[in-house]
């Protein structure tokens, strides 16, 4: 199990286990949500999993955003950007299909020379779910 992923990685079976999470989840997930899952596949230290998921972003296989709740949520990296709300209660993530800072990113690009290459956005508040839950006596 030696073939290169695109990043130029060498694929091990640590590197395959968090990918493989990351894939079936489609969604956000924090370094332990990953590591949970990648364990049932088989052992992998917390550590490991951190390392590997650095290793990822850094080849740009993985994206990684902080969210405001004090967690980086990881996910795989499709070369389209994607904004989301987190829920601050229950951690649930929603996405947002369109984005709203594509004319921003042109009028500051226009206004600055800058080459913007990307650029993030990520909302925290209380699902439904939650507020339903909060509101109950």
């Amino acid at each position: 199990m030696h073939e290169t992923p695109s990043g130029g990685l060498r694929m091990t079976a640590n590197r395959k286990a968090v990918l493989d999470v990351l894939r079936r989840q489609g969604q956000p997930m924090t370094a332990e949500q990953i590591h949970t899952q990648a364990c049932q596949a088989g052992r992998l230290g917390l550590s490991t999993t951190y390392r590997v998921l650095a290793q990822l972003t850094e080849h740009g296989l993985v994206l990684k955003n902080e969210g405001r709740d004090g967690f980086c949520y990881y996910q795989l990296n499709a070369h389209t950007h994607r904004h989301t709300l987190h829920c601050a209660s229950c951690g649930a993530v929603v996405f947002v299909q369109e984005c709203p800072l594509e004319s921003l990113e042109r009028k500051l690009a226009a206004q600055t020379g800058f080459r913007i290459t990307g650029h993030s956005l990520s909302f925290t508040g209380i699902c439904p779910a939650c507020q339903k839950k909060q509101s109950k006596p």
